[in-house]
């Protein structure tokens, strides 16, 4: 029998198909960039560093490419090309004989990002010591009409400016009809997300890591890519959790797992002997790679519904940008998958930076590779092998950083130092609250700009520690004598100055604000009119010579008491109750158009036109039909001892809204079905179903963070009585006391001294928290744990005292005993 060979060298066809492989703009840009940074790790293995190192970007604009012109360029000013070697880079990839320390790992990467872009790349390279420069072309139409991938290969005048480095353009846009048309313009700014602005954030933050070391500068369009920094808390911060102890906001890590050695030529593992097992490979080339683990997990500032999750690096490029289902989905041995966060509502905050180089990742770097056995033993070590949450089946024994950060600061809960948020007092709740999302934003821009205190974290840390003080009356200062006044003040109650005045419309002389005739010159100040004005109160029509209205009797040019610009002066945005694009579904089956919903906590009662009667809730008409305005007040009966929700309030305004907006749906065959209590329970069911939902799992939760809560300002406030209230601890609470000291990590000698500081107290049993209330109850009020006045005593007999601290022991007693009792 003969022999015969067939030839199996792909068709050109071949590399045109592979550039429909699915690649974003981005990431065909950065295996560009990712070549020009290998050649200066390059210049440093081979002792030659480059001084300067520089990666300059330019990109067309989007009408530039729509007209076919422009050019997609990056150049770097590396040690350059030999022939021999630029030869490789366009075949294999430069470098590609290691997998480990470089970025361009395949030459087929490079090949598609730029036949991706356009049809022709031009590659010109230059050594320092040659006289010339070498260029090659890759003409991908001219390859098809050729049918063979030789190109060739000339010797040119160094470009100018180009004494040494590496230069790639591409150009020749595939037209309309080819799977790749489009992606030029999409490159140029086509899209708003590849805006030049954009961009430059996109590639800092994809090399931050590199461009935070200050030996590289990378510049886009003449404009330097600034490395991303995240806005995260200070390794200083930390909070208290009873069963874990201190958890710091940022767990640093930098471990290698195990080592193993490699083939160098193939990659292959070499487990025993010299030489790679694979015959037809042979090579005696290893190396030792560790399976080193090197970044951090910590927490954001502020929390995001999108924003969270954790960068995934290799050799310092960012391969995986906030990557949430690596570590917060966890699937157990029936393949169920158990969503560990966020559980709690929509926002997360815990981020981090990871640098995995010995991972692999798929020949595109858009991501690692999750089958391999290094990527298993990575999730391993960061997130353990169960499920986060802590009573689900393994997690006892999960030691990993992020359980651990989990453990403290799963959900924001109480604003201050309990959950590490920033807040403010809020003197209608009579509790801290969030700050508004408004002031996150400008906290955020002052860190983007890098301003001292916000860039680190000494002025949000001010938000946080504040969040639990009554702010002060606001005072203003006399500019006349400087005594202190109310800020509402018109007159200094000092030397008669006056604070908040007005000029005489006759005499000019300086009046009180409110004043309605000069006293130097009796002349009136309201205005004479000579037509009929119309009140602003109650719009009802008024003769010209009329001072007040005859219908309301309010003076004439008073505002009316729910002008909208007055009520957002003296108003707090609530963001737990606003929302944007609310869309619920209607009467014929389809979805409302989205509404934004802004809601607003008033200072000051809300008063009706008519008798200044207050109300508990006011929406405010706005000129556009998706967006309206919902004014509370919190103090109103309604909320204040009627206990009425505020949701079912905005509810029911939302509702008329979206009921009026459809008044189309109101009969035929969808009468009786379009009705506002059906729009009603459709918003309340969209907006707050998990808040208002109160399960036993919802209500135990609430439990135990309630205990938690009294546990962590009892250890701040016990003092000198922590003694007296660790006597109150019996046989079974110390007991119980004892075995979560020991569960925590510490040893039995830290009783005494935590028995001393009030520290105990975190350790104890819900049982013995309620214990130390009935033995000690004076120990829980007047600030304390609760506000409510318990030990003042001016003006009170001592039965009247006796008989208030016993209603307040037995409310309060009785309270406790229920959440102790409750399963």
């Amino acid at each position: 029998m003969t022999q015969e060979e067939i030839d199996l060298t792909p068709h050109t066809r071949v590399l045109e198909g592979l550039t429909h492989t699915p690649l974003k703009p981005i990431d065909a840009l950065c295996e560009l960039v990712d070549n020009a940074l290998d050649s200066f790790e390059v210049a440093r293995e081979h002792g030659t560093p480059v001084k300067g190192q520089m990666v300059i970007i330019t990109l067309p604009t989007a009408s530039e490419v729509r007209g076919g012109g422009g050019i997609v360029r990056v150049r770097d000013n590396g040690l350059g090309l030999a022939r021999d070697e630029a030869e490789r880079a366009m075949r294999a990839g430069f470098s590609s004989n290691n997998r480990y320390d470089r970025l361009g790992l395949f030459g087929m990467g490079f090949n598609i990002a730029t036949g991706k872009i356009g049809r022709i790349t031009r590659f010109v390279s230059a050594r320092k010591d040659d006289e010339f420069a070498i260029e090659v072309k890759i003409d991908l139409p001219a390859m098809q009409r050729l049918g063979h991938y030789r190109t060739p290969v000339r010797e040119i005048d160094k470009p100018e400016g180009m004494e040494h480095g590496t230069m790639i353009e591409v150009s020749d846009w595939w037209p309309q009809g080819n799977a790749n048309a489009g992606f030029a313009v999409d490159l140029a700014g086509g899209k708003s997300q590849y805006s030049k602005p954009k961009m430059r954030e996109l590639l800092g933050r994809r090399y931050a890591r590199i461009l935070k070391r200050k030996e590289t500068r990378m510049l886009l369009n003449g404009d330097i890519c600034e490395p991303y920094y995240h806005c995260h808390w200070h390794d200083s911060r930390t909070v208290e959790r009873r069963d874990v102890g201190t958890i710091p906001a940022v767990y640093r890590f930098n471990e290698v797992l195990q080592t193993q050695r490699r083939c160098t030529q193939c990659d292959t593992q070499v487990t025993s002997g010299e030489t790679c097992p694979i015959a037809a490979c042979g090579s005696s080339s290893t190396r030792t790679i560790e399976e080193r683990v090197n970044g951090w997990v910590g927490i954001q500032r502020f929390d995001d519904p999108n924003k969270y999750g954790i960068d995934l690096i290799r050799n310092g490029r960012a391969i995986r940008i906030l990557e949430q289902d690596a570590f917060f989905t966890f699937v157990n041995e029936a393949g169920e998958r158990i969503r560990d966060y966020v559980i709690d509502g929509q926002y997360g905050r815990i981020i981090g930076e990871v640098e995995l180089n010995h991972v692999p990742v798929d020949f595109m770097k858009q991501d690692f590779q999750r089958t391999s056995p290094e990527w298993a033993r990575a999730m391993t070590f960061l997130r353990g092998d169960s499920s986060l949450q802590p009573r689900q089946e393994g997690a006892d024994e999960n030691k990993s950083p992020l359980y651990k950060l989990y453990q403290g600061y799963r959900r924001v809960r109480t604003f201050g130092r309990m959950d590490m948020y920033m807040g403010q007092w809020d003197d209608v709740k009579k509790k801290p609250a969030r700050i508004p999302r408004d002031k996150e934003k400008e906290l955020y821009e002052l860190f983007l700009a890098g301003a001292p205190g916000y860039r680190d974290d000494a002025e949000w840390w001010k938000l946080v520690e504040n969040a639990d003080l009554r702010p002060a009356e606001a005072l203003m200062e006399c500019p006349d004598c400087d005594a202190q006044n109310l800020k509402s003040a018109e007159e200094c109650t000092s030397c008669g100055h006056i604070v908040r005045g007005k000029a005489c419309t006759k005499c000019e002389k300086q009046l009180m604000e409110s004043a309605a005739s000069c006293p130097h010159c009796g002349q009136s100040q309201i205005p004479e009119l000579s037509e009929p004005w119309a009140c602003s109160v109650c719009k009802a029509s008024n003769k010209p010579e009329s001072t007040h209205c005859f219908a309301c009797e309010a003076v004439c040019g008073a505002k009316h008491p729910l002008d909208v610009v007055a009520l957002r002066s003296r108003s707090a945005r609530d963001d737990s109750l606003s929302a944007d694009g609310v869309s619920v579904p209607l009467a014929d089956g389809k979805y409302s158009s989205p509404l934004k919903v802004t809601v607003y906590q008033s200072n000051d009662p809300l008063q009706g036109p008519v008798g200044g009667e207050k109300i508990p809730i006011y929406r405010a008409k706005t000129p556009e039909t998706d967006h309206i305005e919902v004014f509370l007040d919190l103090s109103h009966e309604a909320f204040s001892q009627l206990k009425l929700s505020p949701h079912m309030f905005i509810a029911s305004e939302v509702a008329d809204h979206l009921f009026s907006l459809n008044q189309k749906l109101a009969g035929g065959k969808h009468e009786g079905v379009h009705a506002r209590g059906m729009l009603q329970w459709q918003v309340i069911n969209a907006l707050w179903r998990d808040d208002l939902t109160t399960s036993p799992a919802s209500l135990t939760v609430e439990i135990h963070a309630l205990f938690d809560e009294i546990r962590d300002r009892l250890a701040s406030t016990m003092g000198e009585q922590s003694e007296e209230a660790f006597a109150e601890l019996d046989e079974n609470a110390q007991k119980e006391f004892v075995n979560s000291l020991l569960e925590s990590g510490r040893q039995l000698d830290a009783v005494k001294g935590l028995q001393a500081s009030g520290e105990f107290i975190r350790y104890v049993g819900v049982g013995a928290v309620l214990s130390i209330f009935r033995a000690t109850p004076a120990m829980f009020f007047d600030g304390r744990v609760w506000r409510d006045d318990y030990a003042v005593a001016e003006g009170l007999s001592e039965g009247v005292l006796l008989n208030h601290r016993k209603g307040l022991e037995g409310l309060f007693g009785n309270l406790l005993e229920d959440c102790a009792l409750f399963p």
